[in-house]
């Protein structure tokens, strides 16, 4: 099955598993599913992922598997609701909309909520997600006559479960072990409704916490959109904070308190992504007719070849060249 054929809203029965070794990779996986997401690699080293999505009627089963610290930021699909997990101990560095992720925390529920924004810790992250129909929820939801489900999903996008309840998540959530590529395995759907809306439920004792859409994220999530859409335009900082009605004092402590560095060395990190994904695909470079490393460094704003061949090795551990003779190899 190909990726570029999934679409959520009309296959009731499909699985999508597949391997990634760049963020733009990740992206375009997402977006398969109809979510505008846009995934941007934080920490430096070559980047191993999985992304696995399974669909059984009104609810779809992710697996998301990444060795570095990781950003999203983008629009949900609205006709789906997600309730997200980690299913490792590695969060310490999690930001939910600059929030910190709570022990055994259970999110992204909030039935309002549009978009999402949360940054991964270095070193890994196994994020497990439960995508189910918004009007399924409105069905469950309505077998609560108290309507205190809803109103804590309304209200909240962070649940700080109990140990036992978080693993037992975790155990209806783990996908199975990597067997090539979309080979579907069945998931326990019922049960793993059930566990879900029970975690919410007044009989739970949960920690609840509201939705953390502060004024520093949304400088962040803007900072984001700026970064892809001037990727090719050389910009100072004084241009940014121009851009984005803000100082350079408080983009600096905004951008450090989510990511550990500043502004732009995220835009940097943009680029040199999206030179990286140029460099991977033969193709791409086809339709851009570029046949050299220099031309695609330039493309994405690159001026100083030594400069970038440094940026870019510390970033993936090869050189441009070494990615660009790789991809020609692989695709002869």
């Amino acid at each position: 099955m190909s990726a570029s054929t999934i679409s959520l809203e009309w296959q009731q029965q499909f699985c999508l598993d597949r391997l990634f070794s760049s963020a733009e990779e990740c992206t375009a996986l997402w977006n398969v599913l109809g979510c505008g997401y846009r995934w941007i690699q934080l920490s430096e080293g070559p980047l191993a992922g999985r992304l696995r999505v399974e669909r059984q009627g009104p609810m779809v089963l992710v697996s998301m598997q990444a060795n570095q610290a990781m950003l999203v930021q983008g629009d949900r699909n609205p006709e789906w609701i997600p309730f997200t997990i980690e299913h490792t101990d590695n969060f310490s560095e999690h930001r939910h909309f600059g929030e910190a992720v709570a022990p055994h925390a259970l999110g992204g529920f909030n039935t309002s909520l549009q978009e999402t924004m949360l940054r991964t810790s270095p070193g890994g992250s196994h994020i497990g997600a439960v995508l189910i129909e918004r009007r399924r929820v409105h069905q469950l939801a309505a077998m609560d006559p108290s309507a205190a489900i809803l109103e804590r999903m309304a209200a909240h996008n962070q649940a700080s479960l109990g140990a036992s309840s978080h693993e037992r998540l975790k155990c209806l959530m783990s996908p199975p072990q990597w067997s090539g590529e979309d080979s579907p395995r069945s998931f326990s759907a019922d049960l793993l409704e059930a566990e879900l809306f029970e975690c919410l439920s007044p009989r739970c004792e949960i920690d609840l916490r509201p939705v953390g859409d502060t004024h520093r994220s949304e400088l962040v999530h803007e900072l984001v959109q700026y970064s892809f859409k001037f990727s090719r335009t050389p910009v100072q900082l004084n241009d940014v904070c121009t851009a984005l009605f803000t100082t350079k004092t408080t983009l600096n402590v905004s951008c450090r308190k989510m990511f550990g560095f500043g502004p732009m060395m995220l835009m940097k990190r943009v680029r040199l992504q999206q030179v990286n994904h140029v460099l991977r695909s033969p193709d791409l470079q086809r339709r851009l007719g570029f046949s050299a490393v220099h031309e695609v460094a330039q493309y994405f704003g690159f001026q100083s070849r030594n400069h970038f061949a440094s940026d870019y090795r510390s970033m993936f551990s090869e050189s441009p060249k070494e990615t660009l003779l790789a991809a020609r190899s692989g695709s002869d």
